[in-house]
């Protein structure tokens, strides 16, 4: 399966769904699908146990893994714990700090994703841990 028969399937599963759910709440699922794009598995870890996400599940399509994410939400009105991400380093421009630049995210509201020698962390545990590291995202 390549890139465009993957989005194709995607598109087909959020038009499924786009029928069986109120239109305020479409963008929620969206949001959902469009994290498949960048999350890698250590990424989704961190999510999970900072309780961003509920749970996640890697599927088998194709001979290739991608991972499925459950969102998590605040209370019945279905408003997503997510409200922001924001990447960071690109391919063309990584962004670097130092341990005593660590980013602060919404005055540690959010939170940093780092690559580290350490591997791939929060900028809470590399606080702690001592160590500065190529900054992935942000996510509030």
């Amino acid at each position: 399966m390549n890139k465009q028969q993957l989005a194709n399937k995607i598109w087909e599963s959020a038009n499924k769904m786009r029928s069986k759910i109120e239109a305020n709440e479409y963008k929620d699922y969206i949001l959902g699908f469009i994290f498949y794009k960048f999350l890698c598995e250590r990424q989704t870890k961190i999510l999970k146990e900072q309780g961003y996400i509920l749970n996640y599940e890697e599927i088998l399509i194709s001979k290739k893994f991608y991972l499925l994410l459950s969102l998590k939400y605040y209370n019945q009105r279905r408003q997503p714990i997510i409200t922001g991400l924001k990447r960071i380093s690109k391919p063309g421009l990584r962004i670097y700090v130092r341990k005593n630049n660590l980013p602060v995210v919404i005055n540690n509201l959010g939170i940093a994703i780092l690559s580290t020698s350490q591997g791939i962390i929060t900028n809470t545990k590399a606080k702690k841990l001592g160590i500065g590291g190529e900054v992935l995202c942000y996510i509030w």
